[in-house]
């Protein structure tokens, strides 16, 4: 086996070859410098493995390809075609589901049974969305008059540069890849520095479903090198980018090199509102599901609690019941396990000195709810699910992003302080109410200002719908057919049928 190649045995017992290199061209490679950097178990805080890391070089060389096969080879593909290789891969991707599922829970700290066969599930499902989609964009006939009509059609961009998250490492990357490669673009895209192992994986998978080498182009590496080159470079026509709002601000800055078309899906403070005519056993599972879900790390997580004031002391009682009773932190591979470790130390630390500020700046009163079990893991970085009660909209918690299992509990009198509070965030990706008015629901959902409101439910988003923010959550849509929209431009072509010039 070469050095691009690592056998890792999983906690499960089983050993997969794990590639480390560089995927260029359907090829594995080191990168230019022989740069290396250490990916980690969060639930061990061990070291993994080791994978290279791309210069600015490598960067400018996967870009190049990208290009090449652009205009030599994938633009003279039809979509249909598209759509088959698509398909391939769907196929392949539910074979290898297990792996790549245990890869996420290994790199990640998602726990295998609860959260990351569930992603590998939706990245299935989205793959076969886009692959019947690949052949169906369409254009639109505009008569103008008797003897000019103009005809749109969608184009691709071309290169188009894709960023992902490491919270859903290989789910994310696949809300970009999939739509950007069914619209008929190429790309480079850049995983996350704390879990680049999935998306190495899935470099196989592209290349044994026959895709044209330089379709898929995946380069790890640190966000200020690798990212930023594939941003600041001038033959990259789209970015696609999904993290913070620090970080969107500055690709939207460097993008401007070329005046790239940027989607920039960012923060979140989503807020759950639960009026006191609606069913609080429901809210609770719900509410409990949107925070807790993913350890609290997701940009969607409804970390802002608002309950009217006349149901709050029941709705408090009967969510510590049930998150007693059904969420535990311990081994993600523990198929009991329902809350995994934070992604990193550094996280970790974020994370908890917003508790230390909580408890030492604001004295805010908590309910922590204790269903630690890693007494085996006593390095990892779990942290215990917790609510801050009466919390003021003026509050450091109530306003910032934690990205953790930690919600704020705020009470409301009515409908128009609800939306008063719901609103009064920087933020705009995800919502929630619960009601059984349905006029006052659709009402409320309304005026939240957000890219997302769920009724009645929360964080059950369909791959079939848009996705995105408002305010500094972000710009554009990913997802559904907003999606694959997003990678392609719109050409207006003008049609003459006159004889003479009037």
């Amino acid at each position: 086996m070469s050095d691009l190649f690592v056998d890792i045995k999983l906690p499960t017992g089983e050993t997969y070859e794990q590639p480390i290199g560089l995927f260029i061209n359907n090829e594995y490679r080191p990168s230019s410098d022989g740069f290396k950097f250490d990916t980690v178990n969060p639930a061990t805080g061990e070291k993994i493995v080791s994978v290279y890391g791309a210069s600015n070089e490598d960067v400018d060389y996967a870009v190049k390809i990208a290009k090449e096969t652009f205009e030599n080879t994938w633009s003279k593909i039809t979509g249909s075609e598209k759509g088959e290789l698509l398909y391939k891969l769907a196929q392949l991707i539910h074979r290898d589901r297990e792996i790549l599922a245990k890869i996420d829970t290994l790199n990640a700290g998602k726990p295998f049974t609860t959260n990351s066969l569930n992603d590998i599930d939706q990245v299935l499902e989205l793959t076969k969305f886009y692959a019947g989609y690949a052949d169906k964009l369409d254009g639109k006939y505009v008569p103008i008059s008797d003897s000019k009509f103009v005809y749109e059609i969608n184009e691709p961009f071309g290169v188009v540069g894709l960023i992902v998250p490491w919270n859903y490492p290989l789910a994310m990357a696949s809300w970009k890849l999939q739509s950007a490669i069914a619209a008929g673009n190429t790309v480079v895209i850049k995983s996350a520095e704390n879990t680049p192992l999935s998306l190495l994986y899935l470099g196989k998978l592209i290349k044994e479903a026959g895709f044209p080498p330089g379709v898929l182009n995946i380069v790890s590496g640190l966000g200020p090198t690798t990212g930023s080159a594939i941003v600041k470079s001038t033959e990259v026509d789209k970015i696609s980018f999904t993290g913070s709002t620090t970080v969107g601000k500055l690709i939207q800055q460097q993008a401007s090199i070329n005046l790239k078309n940027i989607t920039l899906e960012c923060g979140g403070k989503s807020p759950a509102v639960i009026f006191k005519d609606s069913n609080i056993d429901e809210a609770v599972k719900w509410v409990s599901l949107g925070i807790f879900y993913n350890s609290g790390q997701n940009c969607t997580a409804n970390s802002r609690i608002l309950i009217e004031d006349e149901i709050y002391d029941e709705f408090i009682e009967k969510f510590q019941s049930h998150t007693k009773k059904n969420w535990f932190i311990g081994d993600p591979f523990d198929s009991n396990t329902t809350i995994g470790p934070l992604i990193s130390k550094i996280h970790y630390s974020k994370v908890t000195s917003y508790l230390k500020h909580a408890q030492d700046v604001e004295n805010l009163s908590k309910l922590e709810i204790s269903n630690i079990k890693t007494s085996d893991y006593p390095n990892g970085f779990f942290v215990n699910p917790t609510l801050f009660l009466n919390v003021p909209t003026t509050s450091k918690l109530f306003q910032e992003e934690i990205f953790g299992p930690i919600a704020t509990v705020t009470k409301f009198s009515g409908f128009d302080q609800a939306i008063k509070i719901a609103n009064d965030s920087i933020y705009g990706l995800g919502s929630a109410v619960f009601t059984k008015d349905i006029k006052k629901a659709h009402k409320f959902a309304k005026l939240l200002k957000a890219g997302t409101v769920w009724i009645n439910s929360s964080n059950d988003e369909d791959i079939k719908a848009s996705f995105g923010g408002y305010k500094m959550s972000g710009v554009g849509r990913e997802m559904g057919i907003e999606g694959i929209k997003a990678f392609t431009q719109v050409k207006a072509i003008h049609v003459n049928l006159d004889d003479e010039t009037s």
